[in-house]
């Protein structure tokens, strides 16, 4: 049987704070019965959360140090060694796929995309890739075009902060009311927007074109689930 020692000192430490007052005169100071104190003193019985925090309240005490014996800000961090604490940044989700007001307070499905509008990442994986977190969002894949590599509703982690297109790079773009997902191809006359699927055609984008696409930005991570 596991032993609460912290509990069992609990009547040292409420000797210390009455710091040589009565029982009646500490009893009177708490808004407690005497019979109560003594019942403390002598181990009999421990307060309850209610009066634990009326005690360390009316004697200015910590409440964690007179339930346990240990102040919490005074806890060394080799004592939580095992627990794992980093920053965690929220990414937000491409703007085209926001639900409306309405989708929003419904949690429904909005336009075959799953309802979780930002998505957690951790600091050190960010500084790690030295990637800016203002600068991410995430995309929910549509379609099968980029498969088996992307397929539908994987969640892609999307870098804004394009400084130059590189060769074989997949990335976002948008050509008039459409969001594109592509792997781009660098040639002498521009771009090749190609597929994983054979069935489809690989866009061509000559330079003097190129105006006519923007590029929202390119895949950093595929999220998908297993099962």
């Amino acid at each position: 049987m596991i032993v609460n020692k912290s509990v069992q000192n609990f009547k040292n430490r409420l000797t210390e704070i009455m710091k040589g007052d009565s029982v009646s005169t500490f009893a009177k100071k708490c808004d407690m019965s005497e019979t109560v104190i003594r019942d403390y003193l002598s181990g009999k019985t421990y307060p309850s959360l209610n009066r634990l925090a009326s005690i360390s309240e009316k004697c200015n005490v910590s409440y964690s140090w007179l339930a346990t014996g240990h102040k919490l800000e005074e806890i060394h961090d080799t004592e939580n060694d095992n627990v794992y604490s980093e920053y965690i940044h929220r990414i937000p989700v491409y703007i085209k796929q926001l639900p409306t007001v309405e989708e929003a307070k419904t949690q429904k499905y909005v336009r075959g995309t799953p309802p979780v509008m930002n998505y957690p990442v951790l600091d050190g994986w960010l500084s790690h890739r030295g990637l800016d977190p203002k600068k991410l969002i995430i995309y929910w894949a549509k379609g099968d075009l980029m498969a088996p590599e992307i397929k539908q509703n994987n969640g892609l982690i999307i870098n804004t902060d394009i400084h130059e297109v590189i060769d074989g790079g997949v990335y976002l773009l948008e050509y008039e009311e459409m969001t594109l997902l592509r792997r781009i191809r660098l040639t002498l006359d521009g771009w090749q927007l190609l597929c994983n699927n054979n069935q489809c055609e690989t866009i061509t984008v000559l330079r003097t074109d190129f105006k006519q696409y923007k590029i929202v930005g390119n895949v950093v991570q595929i999220i998908k689930d297993l099962y």
